[in-house]
């Protein structure tokens, strides 16, 4: 990812303007039902942003940090990530598909991870819809282990730090 053309932002789901923007990228986002499994197996399809909040962003919104990542000032990236007590979780990483594969998803996991560390987080941990080939290549890439399921059949991984 070069400079020039990629920018970090964060964003925050308390702030309205930003609830607006985001509404209208993830709905553009997530017109088919296999890309919103990837990302979130909890919302249901068609997708729904009061859903999407309702799921992951009401609890704990201080804790949460999301990254946008941008080109030409148009958000191409997202990740989520809640601290606490020394653990992040990461969720919700998605790149638009114009963009993928120039590691771009590396750079916004390697760079929540770098804010976790800042904070004092010593484990990090995601959980990968088991169809999803090329997160779990991804994450295993960067260090992360197979640690536990979940009811839902999602793959749980962590990665101590």
């Amino acid at each position: 990812m070069t400079k020039q053309e990629y920018t970090l932002e964060e964003i925050s789901y308390s702030r309205k303007e930003d609830r607006r923007i985001l509404e209208a990228v993830l709905k553009s986002w997530f017109k088919d039902p296999k890309s919103l499994n990837f990302v979130s197996p909890s919302v249901p399809f068609p997708f729904k942003f009061k859903k999407w909040l309702a799921v992951s962003y009401q609890i704990d919104l201080d804790s949460i940090t999301t990254l946008v990542l941008k080109k030409d000032n148009w958000i191409v990236g997202h990740i989520s990530m809640r601290l606490k007590e020394k653990k992040g979780h990461l969720f919700h990483l998605f790149i638009d598909k114009a963009h993928r594969k120039k590691g771009l998803a590396q750079n916004l996991v390697k760079t929540l991870e770098d804010h976790g560390k800042e904070k004092d987080a010593n484990t990090f941990s995601l959980f990968v819809v088991p169809k999803n080939e090329a997160a779990k290549k991804l994450y295993e890439k960067m260090g992360y282990q197979e640690t536990d399921r979940s009811n839902n059949g999602s793959i749980k991984l962590e990665k101590l730090v």
